[in-house]
């Protein structure tokens, strides 16, 4: 029995001992996926952070000092 990559838009021949259900393709791109959103909350947090910071502050924060 062949196996084919569970992904609908791929659909590639698996070897009978590969044991993922993903072809290293789709399982690439999806770990890509997780990568970016990660990337983007993170970049997120430091600006409702740093806007946060600055707003209890009230801008005293002067980092040539």
């Amino acid at each position: 029995m062949e196996k084919k990559c569970k992904n609908k838009k791929c659909q590639r021949h698996l070897s009978g001992g590969y044991k993922h259900k993903y072809c290293e393709n789709c399982r690439n791109e999806h770990v890509k996926r997780i990568k970016d959103a990660g990337k983007t909350a993170l970049g997120i947090a430091v600006f409702i952070g740093g806007t946060a910071l600055t707003i209890v502050t009230k801008g005293k924060i002067n980092p040539k000092k």
